[in-house]
């Protein structure tokens, strides 16, 4: 709506992602690929207004074409710095999330923003400025309204103010004619760059597109409507041809399916690649296309507080997106933990372990049972067998008794 509030008008929101080795889009949809091994500022205010701010490290994954790929990401919010790092973790890609440097575990929610995440991607999101960051190793974008940012970003990620001609924009405010230019310019300070690598030069044998074509078959065509697939085959073909791995194409497809889940299409494209895509989830988890970003568990405090009240931080975090979950049939028993169970009527031990409603056991010499009605255990001392009457009528005998075990055993002891 207009200021005055009688008069609609269409707007496009600020949308920012980037992938692979990478690639960019930026906020008005200009698309451009960009190598370079340092710290840089995808984001920035131009006139500090919320004190917001994102910053993505590259480091060289694509020898010997010199090509780079996003490792971290960190964004900048009031007096916030929030740090997300994907690592692999004996071949399982886990997020790690720092707070000013303390490790959170998601999902985490403070007073200004929320972190959950969905096994695959970790999603930020902050209601007082609308914003939300998303990232998943080699894959992030960056959602802002129109109506907090427009005209007020510089960066990797360009001015957000619906005009492609001023998106090249340098520190100094100069526009570039070329924006792979423009994003070496953005460096952090201080930040260790490495000279910029030759151009990659194309490979002498035809290469295998094919995984490319997906991205315009019938199986996104639920999203071709809503967002142009354009730059994201033409990265996926340079991938595909320049960085000599099977599935490099697969980030590609990702990140076209991750823009369409935010805008409300989730789409199963991982069975369509014949397995080369396949995601590995941590057992017991299993993958799902189309998944809650919080799952539910056994804690009803955690469930309250993250999935069923009804606020600015669940209608931000409510989109399906991709990821690792428990199995039909099962639930997942804590947010901090990778257990998946067929019930929540358990009993908590000390161990951290649980043990089902009516279940019994013995632990050291008592007897145990997790007491349907209220869920806690409740033990007794093991019943001993009565014993049979002992006569010790030899010369130089006396009773005495056995403690070894738990029942104490009389014997004629000299």
């Amino acid at each position: 709506m207009d200021v005055d509030g009688c008069c609609p008008h269409y707007e496009c929101q600020c949308i920012c992602y980037g992938w692979g080795d990478p690639h960019y889009v930026t906020f008005d949809g200009t698309y451009y690929g960009f190598q370079g091994n340092c710290s840089y500022w995808l984001v920035k205010e131009i006139l500090p207004k919320y004190n917001f701010s994102v910053m993505i490290d590259n480091y060289y994954c694509g020898e010997p074409d010199g090509l780079s790929c996003p490792q971290s990401i960190t964004v900048f919010y009031e007096s916030y710095k929030i740090f997300i790092i994907q690592k692999d973790i004996n071949g399982i890609f886990t997020n790690q999330i720092s707070v000013n440097d303390k490790r959170v575990s998601p999902a985490y929610q403070n007073g200004d923003f929320r972190i959950v995440t969905t096994g695959i991607d970790t999603v930020l999101v902050i209601p007082k400025i609308h914003a939300k960051i998303t990232f998943s190793g080699l894959i992030f974008g960056i959602y802002l309204p129109y109506n907090g940012f427009a005209g007020n970003t510089e960066g990797q990620c360009g001015t957000c103010d619906n005009n492609r001609t001023d998106d090249c924009m340098l520190p100094s405010g100069k526009i570039d004619p070329s924006c792979p230019h423009m994003a070496h310019e953005w460096h952090v300070n201080n930040s260790n760059c490495e000279p910029v690598p030759p151009k990659p030069t194309p490979p002498p044998n035809p290469c295998d597109k094919s995984m490319c074509e997906i991205i315009k078959s019938s199986v996104f065509e639920a999203c071709h409507k809503i967002v142009d697939y354009g730059p994201f085959v033409v990265a996926c073909e340079f991938d595909v041809c320049h960085m000599h791995i099977n599935h490099i194409g697969c980030i590609s497809l990702q990140t076209y399916a991750d823009v369409c889940a935010e805008s409300g299409v989730c789409i199963d494209w991982r069975s369509a690649t014949k397995g080369l895509c396949e995601y590995k989830c941590e057992s017991p988890k299993v993958y799902q296309a189309c998944g809650p970003q919080v799952e539910p568990t056994c804690d009803s405090w955690y469930n309250q507080k993250f999935i069923y009240m009804a606020d600015a931080f669940s209608a931000m975090t409510s989109m399906e997106l991709e990821g690792c979950s428990c199995p039909n049939g099962t639930i997942l028993l804590s947010s901090n933990s990778n257990e998946c169970v067929p019930s929540c009527e358990l009993c908590r031990l000390p161990d951290g372990k649980y043990k089902q409603a009516n279940a019994t056991w013995t632990e050291g010499c008592k007897q145990c049972i997790c007491e349907e009605d209220v869920l806690q255990v409740a033990c007794h001392p093991l019943p001993c067998p009565a014993q049979p009457s002992l006569s010790c009528d030899q010369e130089g005998q006396i009773k005495v008794t056995d403690t070894t075990g738990c029942c104490p055993k009389e014997k004629c002891g000299k």
